[in-house]
């Protein structure tokens, strides 16, 4: 028998907070890449890249704040700040009713760029991109955390499992 699963739907909003403060509605948030750092050995049949525990590469974070205010003169002041994201997401269960399921993305960063260009158009909503160099990264799903990378602390945990522990450790 095959397995089945829930099935995760469309995003129904999203808010985004800047040290607590409600800052966007329904705005579009890329969440960092989770890329590890790899190194490359030599192998018998020739070379093998593998990841190397706990590290990983620069994190990126991209908000698109629509329009231009207070929240927006917030979120490029250059300076360390902590964005918080909240999103709520369709859930069809196998059986039962359709659900929303809450999700939260704590971000640690700073803008990397004093203030991005923006194109105005008459009739037209102005959208800015805001992307964010980021130190600091944490994903909960339904009350759950997922992941949580610190780059600074030394923290790469994923589902659960601190990849940088060991290597901790013995250092």
């Amino acid at each position: 028998m095959a397995a089945v699963t829930d099935l995760r739907g469309p995003v129904n909003g999203t808010t985004a907070y800047i040290n607590g403060g409600l800052v966007a509605r329904n705005t579009t948030i890329i969440l960092p890449e989770i890329t590890h750092v790899t190194a490359t050995v030599k192998a018998a049949l020739g070379e093998h890249e593998v990841p190397l525990f706990g590290l990983v590469e620069a994190m990126e974070a991209t908000i698109q704040k629509i329009g231009v205010d207070a929240g927006l003169a917030k979120a490029l002041t250059m300076e360390n700040k902590t964005y918080e994201f909240r999103w709520a997401q369709q859930v069809t269960p196998v059986n039962g009713s359709d659900r929303l399921e809450g999700c939260k993305a704590f971000i640690r960063g700073i803008p990397k760029v004093a203030v991005p260009s923006f194109e105005l158009n008459p009739g037209d909503s102005v959208e800015v991109d805001i992307p964010l160099s980021v130190t600091r990264y944490q994903l909960f799903v339904d009350g759950n955390e997922v992941l949580m990378v610190d780059k600074l602390s030394g923290i790469c945990k994923i589902n659960g499992v601190d990849y940088a522990g060991r290597l901790n450790s013995l250092l």
